[in-house]
């Protein structure tokens, strides 16, 4: 049985007890393990070189803010579940420029956290999702969670991921169906992750990698 990492990173002890002991409740229903390391701050975070499954985000803390700490993480980690927690709503816009899981206002309502995390395992399941692709002769694993946008080129299919772009010969409508869930196609020789998209207007579909 696997068992998830789960951080808390705020500059209030008492927040981080009593978000631990919210947590441990919900993992008490479900059946699988998890450890949960508590962080002051964005900078006691960091230094810890720890790879985490979930990170409920204070915004505000001494320091690094909460944001700030997002923006550093995701330019190397676009797996990690964040959730943020805050007392503050003035931050909810850029909260989700992060692909911030949710956003929950303190004081912490125990429903609302418990329906955050389960889309937190939602959302990490669907990018632990690998597809097994013959690129350049040789076959490579690809990450779903890694895909950003899919342009098709008649029998080859240009996939912009997080980590470069791969050209592969793979059937259009083939390739969409093997991505499922969380893509859509905007256009017919195009197809967008959604967890990607930061901006949509008449005629422009904007990623989170410009």
């Amino acid at each position: 049985m696997r068992a998830f990492q789960i951080a808390i990173c705020d500059d209030e002890k008492a927040q981080t007890e009593y978000l631990r002991k919210l947590i441990l409740e919900w993992l008490a229903i479900k059946p699988f393990h998890a450890t949960i390391q508590g962080f002051p701050s964005a900078e006691a975070f960091l230094f810890a070189q720890n790879s985490f499954d979930i990170l409920l985000l204070d915004i505000q803390m001494g320091g690094a803010t909460g944001l700030e700490l997002a923006q550093k993480l995701r330019q190397t980690d676009r797996r990690a579940q964040i959730i943020f927690v805050t007392a503050f709503d003035d931050f909810m816009a850029e909260g989700y420029d992060v692909d911030a899981v949710h956003y929950l206002m303190k004081p912490v309502d125990e429903a609302k956290l418990f329906r955050a995390l389960d889309k937190a395992l939602t959302r990490l399941g669907r990018a632990e999702r690998s597809l097994m692709l013959t690129v350049d002769g040789e076959t490579v694993r690809l990450p779903i969670g890694d895909v950003i946008a899919v342009e098709s080129f008649a029998h080859y299919q240009e996939i912009t991921t997080s980590s470069g772009v791969r050209r592969v010969k793979i059937p259009f409508y083939s390739f969409e169906k093997q991505l499922g869930d969380g893509f859509i196609r905007c256009h017919r020789s195009y197809i967008v992750g959604l967890r990607h998209v930061t901006k949509i207007t008449k005629t422009e579909v904007i990623l989170d990698n410009g």
